[in-house]
């Protein structure tokens, strides 16, 4: 009896120390846009009452093999999908988002539905998307070199650039393609050179760039580098910032439905963005958006998305408002609407929509949701109708000449001397774990995507 025992007790522990079943994942589904034929489409952004239709392939890339038997459902009640034969159409109210789930027999996928707050016929629409085969880039060339047609393809779409090695050209009459990427002087410091043949703004596909791991948008997007030693801010010739951003308004002759010059304009701005895993702030300030007034009261832009290291260490987004300079002279001071942990921003993108019109008072409203769950990460509004501010947002300040939208990185990288002058002895030492590129120049690259500008027609 004692031997039968030990033996049942030896295969009940052998089972028990078998190791567990691996964990299979279902195989995705290759959702596509029918009209464009889109491969891994995981995010749509549609017009209200709009209807796109999608299709349904097996998980190979560009496969032919079609999905006739998958079901649906929605996570909003006000995103509407409706089975057309094999396909699906999809529709939503206005201002809308929700994840549309799909499921065939051992195979599932899932799409981010979000639906503009206008509709098409409402507004002047502007649209900065990567497009590599818009001048059939070539990728024998020296990854150096496409940095020049990223350049090319910001100016064409009507956007402009303050880039490390240079600006976009003011002229609206240039004749050659090489006059147009650095038409303006850009300056120089002591500490700071201007260094040609390293790229600051290039095209990738992001399903290649980014980790398998990691949520994709399965779309070309824009890389913004800038290199911890070597980059500055050619616009103002600081030796203690560093900048790398794209505009809409670059001088008087430019698109009048990307900026305003006041009076109530109304816009939408929505874009995409990923900041890198190990992103680093300062304790002074890192702008990832702006928006920036001209002429007049313009020294400080009348809000800022900024990132920002604290006293404590915790590093947080911050929703940064600046009003005008008060009548007596007297200096506005910063106002923070909104403040939210930095972390859950990293390594994710980012749908980013904010409404603004420009008037005295002016409204203004913003959402930036993690688009792998639909999180909202940030959201607040203002509008003189639901708040009783004893000092009401002033959207436009007085004299200015236009206000428009700014995005991609400005920061501060070196600490100020008692006298309030930039140390280059005293960097901020927090940027200094930067990746090393192959050059073994420490760069910080963020990524953007699908920048639109809704100007709603009056």
């Amino acid at each position: 009896m004692i031997k039968i025992f030990y033996v049942i007790l030896l295969i009940f522990l052998s089972s028990c120390l078998q190791p567990d079943a691996p964990e299979t994942e279902s195989p995705r589904l290759e959702i596509r846009e029918t009209k464009i034929y889109a491969p891994l489409l995981h995010v749509l952004v549609i017009d209200p009452d709009e209807t796109i239709t999608v299709s349904l392939y097996n998980d190979y890339f560009l496969s032919d093999t079609k999905i006739t038997d998958a079901a649906f459902s929605s996570g909003s009640p006000s995103i509407q999908v409706v089975k057309n034969g094999s396909d699906f159409e999809i529709s939503g109210k206005a201002g809308v988002m929700g994840i549309v789930k799909f499921e065939s027999a051992q195979r599932s996928g899932e799409l981010r539905v979000f639906v503009r707050n206008w509709k098409a016929a409402d507004v002047s629409r502007n649209i900065l998307s990567a497009n590599m085969n818009v001048y059939n880039e070539d990728f024998a060339v020296p990854y150096n070199a496409r940095g020049q047609t990223s350049y090319r393809l910001i100016r064409d779409r009507g956007f402009h650039y303050e880039a490390p090695d240079g600006l976009s050209a003011r002229q609206t009459n240039l004749v050659s393609f090489e006059d147009t990427i650095h038409g303006d002087n850009y300056l120089e410091t002591e500490l700071r050179k201007l260094h040609e043949g390293v790229p600051h703004v290039v095209q990738v596909k992001d399903w290649e760039y980014l980790p398998e791991e990691a949520f994709r948008l399965h779309r070309e997007v824009f890389r913004f580098i800038m290199h911890h030693e070597l980059d500055g801010d050619m616009v103002g010739g600081y030796d203690d910032r560093q900048r790398m951003e794209i505009k809409t308004m670059d001088g008087q002759h430019d698109n009048p439905d990307m900026h305003s010059r006041g009076n109530g304009d109304t816009f939408t701005h929505r874009w995409k963005f990923r900041l890198p895993d190990d992103f680093r702030v300062s304790s002074e300030f890192t702008h990832i958006h702006q928006l920036k007034p001209e002429g007049g009261d313009s020294g400080n832009p009348t809000f800022t998305l900024t990132g920002r290291r604290l006293r404590t260490g915790r590093e947080v987004l911050q929703l940064i408002y600046r009003g005008p300079i008060r009548p007596n002279g007297d200096p506005s001071v910063n106002w923070y609407p909104a403040e939210v942990d930095l972390a859950p921003f990293k390594g994710e993108w980012i749908f980013a929509q904010e409404t603004v019109t420009y008037d005295n008072p002016g409204t203004f409203s913003i959402k930036l949701v993690r688009i792998r769950d639909m999180k909202v990460l940030m959201e607040y509004t203002y509008s003189p109708a639901i708040y009783n501010e004893p000092d009401p947002f002033v959207m436009y300040r007085p004299f200015n000449s236009y206000i428009r939208p700014k995005f991609g990185v400005y920061r501060r990288i070196l600490h100020m001397t008692p006298f309030g002058l930039p140390d280059p002895a005293n960097p901020v030492l927090t940027f200094l774990g930067e990746e090393k590129n192959e050059r073994g120049e420490r760069e910080m690259a963020v990524l953007f995507a699908d920048f639109e500008m809704d100007k709603l027609i009056r």
